[in-house]
């Protein structure tokens, strides 16, 4: 190939898949979808990702119980292990609990592919500009997050208590590349890769108990999440949502001499203010496992359910001609599925406490068990919180 064959080529790579080399001005949707081709994938990424990004709940490790022999809020003897389920007992009037934890997140999978290992290379894919065919041989996207989220939660009566969390972001993402010209030797390559560090959504919690028995407490919540993030940084939904829910958490029940176990159950719905239509439904159910007064170990069940598909039909189609006959026909680029997810998740984790039973540490790790969506492998997250 001439020289200016390669730099034609080269060109040609930058503009069909990736654009120029990124400067700080362009956020992560302009860096993928700037292109024709790419950006109903830029589409899915901002409409998807900083909704699969969890956030704990904001029911603290402890919680308190007015006695009226005494007169005070009594600490309930065994913390309280769960990080991603509410508990159906508020904290307790007068107490505040303020939290900071750290989380790592890095997109893996959508719909079961490799981020960084996608590829289009069956039928030529026609360049939007005009300029020829061309395949891809391989395609990679890299978005990782690192998440610190401080928050602080108020017993405004006994049955009432609210909670305001912020996550702060620092988001790295990629693209690279891979090209082959139909009638040109040899691939061409480009990378490009940028950051965004700024806040996530804020949300507003509140919780008021609405039963409280020898079985157990039930909850009514409600969240406001408030589009602080950078949706276009993939950082938020850019959008108002309010979320009504209900929790309930069982007694703690003895099992032996310093084994105790509660069961968790939460039910809510995400409503999208802006489009309902991106809506979706929340549930789970968990059980905590204490031993002794000072260590929790809790395991959870995770779900979202949206309302709708990630896409419309045909809406990651690409114009393709076929080798063999020279027909024309639409087919998805790289293979993108937009039907509609389920995402199951499995919590690992729980609390220690560290110091006078105010200060608590708290370790968690989630675990996919499906692969639908933009999923991470694994996302750990630890912490430190304090009640008083």
């Amino acid at each position: 190939m001439s020289r200016r064959g390669r730099a034609r080529a080269t060109l040609l790579l930058a503009v069909a898949l990736a654009g120029p080399p990124a400067s700080r001005a362009e956020t992560f949707f302009e860096v993928l979808g700037s292109r024709p081709i790419l950006r109903p994938v830029a589409v899915a990424m901002r409409d998807t990702v900083a909704r699969s990004i969890p956030v704990a709940a904001a029911s603290p490790g402890v919680t308190f119980t007015f006695d009226p022999t005494t007169g005070v809020f009594e600490r309930d003897v065994t913390i309280l292990g769960q990080l991603f389920l509410e508990r159906g007992r508020p904290l307790g009037r007068g107490k505040w609990n303020v939290s900071l934890g750290y989380q790592w997140i890095k997109l893996d999978t959508f719909n079961g592919q490799d981020l960084d290992a996608l590829s289009d290379t069956g039928a030529p894919i026609v360049d939007p500009a005009g300029t020829g065919l061309f395949t891809v041989p391989h395609f990679s996207l890299a978005l990782e997050t690192n998440q610190v989220t401080v928050g602080a939660t108020y017993g405004v009566t006994d049955d009432l208590d609210v909670n305001v969390t912020l996550p702060i972001l620092d988001s790295t993402f990629a693209v690279g590349g891979v090209l082959r010209r139909s009638g040109f030797p040899g691939v061409q390559v480009a990378h490009v890769r940028t950051s965004a560090a700024g806040p996530g959504d804020l949300l507003l919690r509140g919780r008021y108990g609405v039963a409280h028995g020898a079985c157990g407490d039930v909850a009514a919540g409600l969240v406001l999440r408030v589009p602080t993030g950078e949706e276009d940084d993939f950082q938020g939904t850019g959008a108002w949502e309010v979320s009504p829910g209900l929790y309930g958490s069982t007694a703690a029940f003895p099992v032996g001499n310093t084994v105790r176990l509660r069961g968790y159950a939460n039910a809510a719905v995400d409503l999208d203010t802006a489009d309902v239509d991106a809506s979706e439904g929340r549930f789970g159910v968990g059980l905590d496992c204490a031993v002794g007064a000072r260590v929790t170990g809790a395991i959870a069940f995770l779900a979202r359910e949206p309302f709708a598909a990630i896409a419309p039909p045909g809406f990651f189609d690409v114009h393709r001609v076929d080798p063999r006959t020279g027909a024309s026909f639409e087919a998805p680029i790289l293979g993108f599925d937009g039907s509609r997810p389920s995402y199951y998740d499995l919590s690992l984790g729980g609390r220690v406490m560290l110091w006078r039973q105010t200060l608590i540490g708290f370790v968690n790790v989630i675990l996919p068990l499906n692969d639908d969506g933009f999923r991470s492998n694994v996302i750990p997250t630890v912490g430190l919180e304090a009640t008083f």
